[in-house]
């Protein structure tokens, strides 16, 4: 079939209107003395408190506040009234720091608000204190780490004063670089004076991250957790590396080798590695390490098993095929050490910031991350992690496209307890609590990839019994894989791709992978080519350098795309396999629309077939816009042309559209993302009506309310994506439908949560559509004539 380059999508010239933004977010009514009564009171036991505790040497008295809102307070607001917002926490709780101790300017206008008439919205700063529910103070326990807490720690009298501890100590973020600094050094001497060793220098990010490492005895960790200055305490993140393989796949003969040349797109590799082997020494472009004395070979062999499936994709169909042929380029960068850790001296977000630099730097532009916290600590809802903010960040500053894997399952998930459970537990488990994505798998701007079985695991052995018995089947979730969601409710993992599976064995009590059989993993290259070439492997970790790969196929395609618009395609390739649907779908629900969200809690949006983007074809045509940009506040409408042919042409046709961007984000905020977009797919109403229905919307915080025959009914609904920085959905449709206007629109929006208080005022995207028609032989030539009918008459950028 003829391939075609795509067609521009066009964006109609409208001038972008500003909106004054909101400082509160509802109207609430109190009575003021009684309310008020109540809130005095409990800033006094806070201020009490902060008196009462025992002054350290160096550190500044402060005050830190927690209050619980009932709605939404701008930052502006806080500081007007004395406060930086320190961070938002789950249950809508600010933490606020300010230097007046005795809060005296604040607990006037509470006076002011205690006199206002009962009942009214207008007594003077009603808008602020009706807002507050509740304060009260940090507590020592608030300060400890979800690892120190997963040891069985609860506060200062846990710990014991004997005891050495390695400490990440995050420091809450001020509002100048001097003000970081000063706040560094303070807790710096703090420790240094108490005993401590301070290991490495101090991470200050520009973006509100602050690290300081230190060893220290249980004494000094239980003085740390009184400091005003500090915000959170806990042991470092361990890479999870997975199992060592037990045995390998040996050929007898290599197959032929042919290493790319020219300008090939080049994926970086952060991992524990790369060590040397015939199938990979004339890709590998450099081998880097962070810190640079690490060096660059690797000790677990991890590494060099991500690197395999990176460099070929398919390393079985390779073997197959007796032919290698790789059409990328490596960069290795180690971060981690001979003992399986990270450096003891580099934050791990510092780690990564000079990782990425290092390959940025290089013309790296997809960056492949197959490590977790071996904690396992499953994703609840909270605020994102130092790790994952920093990633999300680096992706939006050096434009580059991070994938990383969903973490694997640990011991402590339901039906992993005992391995006879896991053939009966599986699938129901992947959706439990325990089996959320760790960290760095929730971070929103990156691509996380989740893990599908390649088949049933099982190895041709007359020995295996009755006992020895398959879990899945091709195509399902693999039993190692993680499910979602994302922070505040967004599709993660983005997408799945074949990660290995496992099989129980009966007869030894065990669960099988692809470390101790071959059949039930994935096919990559031995960290030791010397004894065999090739060995096998099972996880997560395995999956995303597929993904890795389709990726670098997309990016040759199109060498000057964005890292929006890499994101963007891919998303647009991907559908979720029948298999999974089956298996993940609960039987009582009846309906094949939309996607159970089960679904999409475990695969995501599917599996991304870069083939499908490559090219536009005669039945398949896509259209996108790269490079744009919105105020925020703001809706942006492109036209799609809709051919008679394609509406009135029996046969199955779809509508698939896919949005990706990048927005700042800060990890110390429960609202993580600095601002949101969305889209809809509109039919039957002309451009003028709907931008005169976006300026009379109501509420100016969401798009309008369009009529119901109008919003096209794609899968998933805006809601379920509206979270979500890579947003796909389609519309399946088996019937002609009326091809009035010969037009549909793509309406799309930003929301600011955020952004504006740091000087983001626009935000940059990638947005894509595709129609397909299997009966419409002629559908790409009639879009194009569309469209060029179209600019002719019509107000219109590409």
């Amino acid at each position: 079939m003829p391939s075609y380059d795509h067609l521009p999508l066009l964006r109609y010239v409208r001038d972008e209107l500003r909106r004054k933004k909101p400082g509160f977010s509802v109207a609430i009514t109190r009575n003021p003395g009684t309310h008020g009564a109540k809130l005095r009171t409990e800033l006094e036991d806070v201020i009490q408190s902060a008196a009462a505790a025992p002054r350290v040497e160096g550190i500044d008295p402060a005050l830190i506040l927690k209050v619980e809102l009932v709605g939404a307070v701008e930052e502006d607001v806080w500081r007007r009234n004395g406060f930086q917002v320190l961070a938002q926490n789950p249950g809508n709780i600010y933490v606020l720091f300010s230097t007046d101790t005795e809060l005296k300017d604040f607990k006037a206008k509470l006076n002011s608000f205690q006199g206002g008439a009962q009942g009214t919205v207008n007594a003077p700063f009603a808008s602020l204190f009706n807002t507050i529910e509740r304060a009260s103070g940090i507590e020592p326990g608030d300060r400890l780490g979800s690892r120190l807490k997963l040891q069985g720690l609860s506060g200062p009298g846990d710990i014991d004063g004997r005891e050495s501890f390695v400490i990440d100590i995050e420091i809450w973020d001020a509002e100048t670089s001097l003000d970081r600094r000063v706040r560094v050094d303070r807790v710096v001497k703090h420790i240094e004076k108490a005993g401590g060793e301070i290991l490495g220098a101090p991470y200050i990010g520009d973006y509100g991250l602050i690290l300081i490492r230190a060893k220290m005895k249980g004494t000094v960790l239980k003085g740390l957790l009184e400091l005003t200055d500090v915000a959170v305490v806990d042991v470092p993140p361990i890479p999870d590396l997975g199992e060592d393989s037990l045995e390998d796949i040996v050929l007898a003969t290599a197959p032929p080798v042919g290493f790319p040349a020219g300008d090939v797109p080049l994926i970086g590799i952060i991992d524990s590695g790369l060590n040397a082997h015939p199938f990979l020494d004339g890709l590998v472009a450099e081998r880097l390490s962070v810190p640079a004395d690490l060096g660059g070979a690797d000790a677990s062999g991890h590494g060099t098993r991500v690197a395999g499936i990176a460099a070929y994709g398919d390393v079985r169909e390779c073997i197959d095929r007796n032919t290698f042929a790789a059409p990328v380029r490596l960069l290795s960068v180690r971060v981690v050490n001979d003992h399986g850790a990270f450096d003891e001296k580099q934050k791990v977000p510092e780690q990564m910031r000079n990782a990425v630099k290092l390959l940025a730097e290089r013309g790296c532009r997809i960056i492949n991350i197959s490590l977790g916290d071996s904690a396992f600590i499953p994703y609840d809802d909270g605020r994102a992690s130092p790790w994952a903010a920093e990633l999300d960040t680096l992706v939006r500053e050096f434009g580059v496209v991070i994938i990383v894997s969903a973490g694997n399952q640990s011991r402590r998930a339901p039906g992993w307890g005992r391995p006879e459970q896991l053939a009966t537990a599986y699938p129901g488990y992947l959706l439990s609590p325990q089996s959320r994505l760790i960290d760095p798998a929730y971070a929103a701007n990156v691509i996380t990839v989740g893990a599908l079985a390649h088949g049933n695991g099982l190895r041709v052995d007359e020995f295996d019994g009755v006992g020895v018995r398959a879990i899945t089947a091709a195509e399902e979730p693999s039993p190692l894989t993680r499910c979602g969601p994302g922070i505040n409710g967004a599709v993660k993992p983005d997408f799945a791709d074949l990660g290995g599976t496992c099989v129980y064995d009966g007869g030894a009590a065990r669960v099988v992978t692809g470390a101790h059989w071959e059949s039930a993993g994935m096919a990559t290259l031995s960290p030791n080519y010397r004894q065999a070439l090739f060995t096998a492997a099972s996880g997560t970790s395995y999956a995303a350098p597929r993904l890795a790969f389709k990726a670098a196929l997309i990016a040759a395609r199109f060498p000057q795309a964005s890292s929006n618009l890499l994101r963007c395609l891919l998303g647009l390739s991907a559908n979720v396999p029948s298999a999974s649907v089956a298996r993940m779908t609960p039987p009582a629900y009846k309906k094949k629309k939309p996607l159970h969200k089960d679904v999409r809690k475990v695969v995501g949006y599917g599996v991304a077939d870069p083939g499908r983007v490559l090219a536009s074809d005669d039945n398949r045509v896509v259209f996108y816009a790269d490079g744009h940009e919105m105020l925020l506040d703001q809706m942006a409408l492109y036209a799609i042309p809709m051919p008679p042919a394609f509406c009135e042409t029996k046969g199955p046709r779809s509508v698939r559209v896919s949005l990706a961007f990048d927005p700042p984000v800060r990890h110390t905020r429960l609202e993580y993302l600095g601002l949101r977009m969305s889209f809809q797919l509109i039919r039957y109403l002309n451009p003028d009506e709907i931008f005169e229905q976006y300026r009379k919307r109501e509420d100016k915080t969401r798009p309008p309310e369009f009529e119901k025959s109008s919003l096209c009914p794609v899968d998933p609904s805006v809601r379920a994506r509206e979270t979500s920085t890579l947003q796909v959905a389609h519309m399946s449709l088996a019937k002609n439908f009326d091809a009035r206007n010969e037009m549909f629109h793509l309406a799309v929006f930003t929301h600011r949560r955020w952004a504006g208080e740091d000087d983001v005022f626009r935000q940059g995207y990638a947005i894509a559509v595709e129609l397909a028609h299997e009966g419409c032989k002629t559908l790409y030539q009639t879009c194009s004539e569309l469209l060029i009918e179209l600019q002719q008459r019509v107000d219109l950028n590409a």
